[in-house]
């Protein structure tokens, strides 16, 4: 249903602390990759306004795309997606974001009022 496609995107914000993705976008084991931004990146980012989804482009034609997931306590883990479809590379990300579900997660910052000393 899409209840459930959203469902782990709109997640990724509360487990992925960064995405970051590194291609060659006209490189041909980069298509599934490239498929994938094309296709999923405003889906995800409007889902997950505040975690950063970064996209970093190589001039290598020779470059393996990766994707790198960094979670709480800055623990990353990492997935060479070379030569995948893009329903492989949604697999991989979705792989991603259970991985880090079974992390420790880091508590959230509280908000603080008043000057520096009062928080001192």
């Amino acid at each position: 249903t899409a209840s459930t496609k959203m469902a782990w995107r709109a997640a990724m914000g509360t487990t992925i602390h960064e995405f970051r993705i590194l291609l060659n976008p006209d490189a041909p084991q980069s298509a599934g990759m490239t498929a994938f931004i094309n296709n999923q990146y405003n889906f995800i980012k409007a889902l997950n306004p505040s975690m950063p989804f970064l996209i970093r482009e190589s001039p290598d034609a020779s470059y393996t795309p990766m994707m790198y997931a960094r979670y709480a306590y800055g623990v990353e883990h990492e997935k060479d997606v070379s030569n995948m479809s893009e329903a492989d590379v949604t697999k991989a990300v979705k792989t991603l974001l259970m991985e880090g579900t079974s992390l420790p997660s880091s508590p959230h910052m509280p908000v603080i009022n008043g000057s520096p000393e009062d928080i001192i």
